[in-house]
């Protein structure tokens, strides 16, 4: 087995397996990666099951130093073979990237799951963001290998454009509050994180306040705040809110999400499927 040693990370990196799910109802979020399809691109690229822990890396860059021998692949490009070498993973224009290895990264599981929740404080390497001198063990190179299409993993067009699926709260909007949602072309806010994403460049008008009983969220809701703002909810969401949601992301969809930086615009398309 080998062992990765984190030379330099940049704020917000994690170790990410597919999520934890089944918890809802004891307050626990999901988690797992931002973005699924390259998650599942570079684990499959070294043949490992595309739900493996791997290392997220938001904007970047990864420095890590390996120990011993690793088969390596950064969303789901041509594995690399490795032996007692340095490897940066470097930025791209991808708000997001994944560094798996073969054998995935071997933490403990908890609840079923080896997903970083930093603000439940486990899974993950400690619960916590890597940093420098975080020392993470492979599993074993003798895994048998896993074979299957690698995703392509594309860069988003400007704007990018989402499918979702209409929102459960539509009761607490006026007539044609969808309508101007859907018709908006936004900008990914600075203020967004594992929890969620603000949209900004408009509002969205609302009825009422938010004295409603707190419903249940999912991953890709779009709340919206008293002021107007959309809010996407991402992997860490809380698992009740009582801002009203307009819509739903799919779950193709919000792979794409998690790729765009801060000020890439973006918009939203009605879609049967929710994809």
């Amino acid at each position: 087995m080998g062992e990765l040693v984190v030379v330099v990370a940049p704020p917000g990196a994690t170790v990410q397996d597919a999520g934890r799910a089944g918890w809802l109802h004891a307050g626990i979020p999901p988690s797992g990666p931002l973005d699924a399809t390259a998650h599942a691109a570079a684990n499959l690229a070294v043949g490992n099951d595309p739900r493996a822990a791997a290392l997220e890396i938001p904007l970047g860059p990864l420095h890590v130093r390996i120990v011993g021998d690793v088969n390596v692949s950064v969303d789901g490009e041509t594995p690399m073979d490795m032996r007692d070498g340095e490897l940066v993973v470097p930025s791209s224009e991808r708000a997001v990237r994944y560094l798996a290895v073969h054998g995935g990264v071997d933490v403990p599981v908890v609840l079923g799951s080896r997903a970083t929740l930093v603000a439940a404080g486990f899974g993950g390497f400690r619960g916590r963001t890597l940093r420098a001198g975080d020392v993470l063990q492979v599993g074993p190179s003798t895994l048998a290998r896993v074979s299957g299409a690698i995703p392509t993993v594309s860069d988003p067009p400007d704007p990018a454009v989402l499918s979702v699926r209409a929102g459960p709260h539509m009761a607490r909007f006026p007539d044609g509050a969808l309508s101007r949602f859907l018709d908006t072309v936004w900008r990914i806010s600075t203020r967004g994180d594992r929890v969620g994403v603000r949209l900004d460049e408009g509002t969205v008008p609302r009825l009422g306040d938010d004295r409603a009983p707190p419903a249940p969220m999912v991953r890709g809701a779009v709340q919206i705040t008293t002021d107007g703002t959309p809010i996407v909810l991402g992997p860490d969401h809380p698992v009740t809110g009582g801002y009203p949601v307009i819509a739903v992301v799919g779950r193709a969809s919000q792979a794409v999400l998690a790729r765009l930086r801060a000020k890439r615009r973006l918009r939203f398309a009605l879609a049967d499927d929710g994809a």
